[in-house]
């Protein structure tokens, strides 16, 4: 494939902004608009129609099947776009074969079937455009970052392009986490995740920044042949298996997985968190994530420092523990233990400062750990297969994200007390700090070169 110039390559870490915010849309507001569990202001704007509108238990159980699937999934779509045999290449037909569904399935997610109480047709039918919706965007984006391995020079290209990526990610998540917020205040959520569908057209640009070459087997024959390199095309297992015997990548896998579970059922549930045991209307779950992504970049900067200074391991394990400070603010953000909003409102604005530091870290790592390893094994073996490290943490994320957001959180959110309809959300930023806590313990055992990660030399 032929590589990206360095001054392109912003523009390309844009292509996923559109399809990370659409599904940032449906893992944090769509999917919690079906309920009007843990609620307490603005329940109309929140939920699709100011009731229940899905059988919750069983709904749980559809979005743990749909997870499921998408993570499983990961591994084979990975190994197609690897090996896909096309007179176009193999990456822009892969991605072209995921996006299209994933627009699709988005757009049809905004319209129940039927506006009726624990529908059991609803239930269904959001179950399974979750199975398709989130099957297509992993075929979407799982072949989009693994190019990030082969369209940049060198290891300082590959950290600037997700550099740039962390940077977009920055400004998906504000948009995400303190814009959607305001306009809940006049707009219905699903009328919101349809004006922003057209966000989705980002994901055109890698189909004029590609350049590829026919990897039909009698074309790469003949440029064999004409003595050009050819990189070495690595079946479904041998893939799997170079994957999983990469003892560093693994160990990754493990630390990122338990924070993971934390992470990704804050970010699903923050907006009930927000509005049910913290009391916060709109306009001040704005300021909130306003304060926790304005300084991400400033933020960025510092974890950088660490990190050359003290190597990734350690700024990483750094980056977890001032989320877990921030977890533990929220806690205390409690309308049942503080009675003054404003008072509430600061608490939570400063756990947000502090918890900023730590988000350029969760957006870069995930894009350049997996990148780093593929690039690493390329030099080494002349074996190219970089989706599938990208579709193995893609795995146990989805795994862990379906154990998080779908057995543990829609059940724990569900748990109300005579006095307190909103005590199961308030349990939420607990079970995150314990997950930061293991994280940070287990990454003492991560290998050394994952502590000379970074550094200066």
């Amino acid at each position: 494939m032929q590589k990206i110039k360095r001054n392109y390559l912003p523009l390309y870490a844009l292509s996923g902004f559109g399809p990370g915010l659409i599904n940032l849309m449906i893992t944090a507001y769509l999917i919690d608009g079906l309920s009007t569990a843990g609620f307490l202001k603005n329940i109309e704007n929140w939920t699709y129609a100011n009731k229940t509108i899905v059988m919750t238990a069983l709904f749980s159980v559809f979005v743990l099947i749909a997870k499921i699937v998408d993570g499983v999934a990961d591994v084979p779509l990975a190994s197609l776009t690897d090996t896909l045999k096309t007179r176009w290449g193999k990456r822009r037909p892969a991605i072209l074969i995921g996006y299209i569904p994933m627009i699709i399935t988005y757009i049809l997610f905004c319209f129940p079937l039927e506006i009726a109480e624990h529908s059991l047709l609803n239930t269904i039918w959001f179950g399974v455009l979750l199975i398709f919706f989130f099957t297509s965007y992993t075929m979407t984006l799982v072949t989009y970052y693994g190019t990030y391995s082969e369209v940049t020079e060198n290891d300082s290209d590959r950290h600037y392009l997700s550099s740039w990526k962390a940077f977009f990610d920055t400004i998906q998540y504000s948009i995400g986490y303190a814009v959607i917020p305001l306009m809940v205040g006049g707009l219905n959520i699903r009328h919101i995740a349809l004006i922003l569908s057209p966000l989705l057209l980002t994901m055109i640009i890698p189909f004029f920044l590609l350049k590829e070459q026919s990897t039909l087997p009698e074309d790469v024959a003949k440029r064999a042949e004409a003595g050009e390199a050819v990189e070495e095309e690595v079946p479904f297992m041998e893939s799997i298996k170079l994957t999983i015997m990469n003892k560093g990548f693994i160990m990754w896998l493990a630390v990122f997985g338990i924070f993971f579970f934390g992470l990704q059922m804050f970010l699903a549930g923050q907006n009930v968190l927000a509005s049910g045991p913290m009391g916060l209307n709109s306009w001040q779950i704005a300021i909130i994530n306003s304060a926790a992504f304005a300084p991400v970049p400033l933020m960025l900067y510092f974890y950088r420092k660490v990190m050359k200074k003290k190597g990734f391991r350690f700024a990483f394990q750094t980056a977890m523990g001032s989320f877990a400070v921030a977890m533990l603010m929220f806690s205390i953000a409690y309308i049942k233990w503080i009675p003054n909003e404003y008072i509430r409102l600061a608490i939570g604005a400063t756990g947000a400062t502090i918890g900023s530091y730590g988000l350029g870290a969760f957006f870069s790592a995930p894009y350049a750990i997996p990148a780093q390893a593929a690039a690493d094994e390329l030099k080494a073996t002349g074996k190219s297969h970089p989706s599938m490290y990208f579709a193995m943490q893609g795995l146990c994320t989805a795994l862990v994200g379906a154990l998080s957001t779908s057995v543990v959180w829609l059940n724990v959110k569900e748990i109300t007390l005579p006095d307190n309809p909103v005590f199961g959300a308030h349990l939420m930023p607990y079970i995150v700090i314990a997950a930061c806590v293991t994280a940070i313990i287990a990454a003492k055992y991560m290998p050394e070169e994952y502590n000379e990660m970074g550094k200066e030399k």
